[in-house]
């Protein structure tokens, strides 16, 4: 498994220490409009780390977020995952399948033509000389922009199912899914060393591969590096390598 890290709003620049620390990634976006800001933020202040940007569908037309979401992924080498949060759309499953499935079908690079119970693409206004379908451009820098779902359970489900898109758990799964399939996770962490090593090692036994890290105020991510990854992401880890003392300074 291995290990991510949130990252409040206005600390995107944070984002460079958990690069340093070896995490494969940083969850940014909190507030609606200002996604894509934080993702440029986090990826100005890194170079391979993956930046997930929670994209809040329904805040506005699922086209415009996917043009925002292939500029970010150009200028920073392809290196966006979104996490499309269906949470304002928790009223209606059908509204967040539509959404999402739009979001992707214009990430793919291929022409969009789309007649649904919320959006209409071409939009058809009367002022407007209508096309046949419509395109994002420029096409996001990776072949496949990775997405994943968040919100009500419910909804999430359904768009699971209809999308085939991974659902971020906030629970560890209690039923295995398909070896080898993504299963991304966010879970608080404690403070308490013990209770932390515990605490990941019950969502790698439940068979999730990307688990993203809300730390504790004062929390550091040495000791993330240092016990956690170990913990989850190499077989059988020696703890008493992580827990021996660091050794002392070689002078000349």
């Amino acid at each position: 498994m291995r290990l991510g890290l949130t990252i409040a709003g206005g600390s995107e620049a944070g984002a460079a220490e958990a690069e340093a620390h070896g995490l494969f990634g940083v969850l940014v976006g909190g507030v609606p409009g200002t996604e894509c800001i934080a993702g440029a933020y986090a990826a100005a202040a890194t170079t391979f780390a993956r930046i997930i940007v929670r994209v809040h569908m329904g805040s506005e037309h699922p086209i415009t977020l996917a043009e925002e979401v292939s500029i970010l992924d150009n200028s920073c080498g392809g290196r966006i995952v979104v996490l499309a949060d269906v949470s304002g759309l928790d009223a209606d499953a059908d509204a967040a399948v539509e959404d999402v499935m739009l979001l992707r079908w214009a990430l793919s690079s291929t022409p969009i033509r789309h007649a649904g119970a919320r959006w209409t693409v071409p939009a058809g206004l009367p002022e407007h000389k209508a096309t046949a379908s419509v395109i994002v451009t420029p096409p996001p820098a990776q072949v496949e922009v990775p997405v994943w779902v968040v919100g009500a359970q419910s909804v999430t489900a359904a768009v699971a199912v209809a999308l085939g898109v991974p659902v971020l758990r906030t629970a560890p799964p209690t039923v295995a899914g398909v070896p080898g399939s993504l299963v991304p996770g966010l879970v608080a962490l404690s403070g308490d060393l013990d209770a932390d090593r515990a605490l990941v090692q019950t969502w790698a036994d439940a068979g999730v591969s990307h688990l993203l890290l809300d730390l504790p105020s004062g929390a550091s991510l040495a000791e993330v590096s240092r016990y956690l990854q170990p913990e989850v992401g190499m077989v059988r880890f020696p703890r008493v390598i992580a827990d021996a003392e660091l050794p002392m300074d070689w002078n000349g």
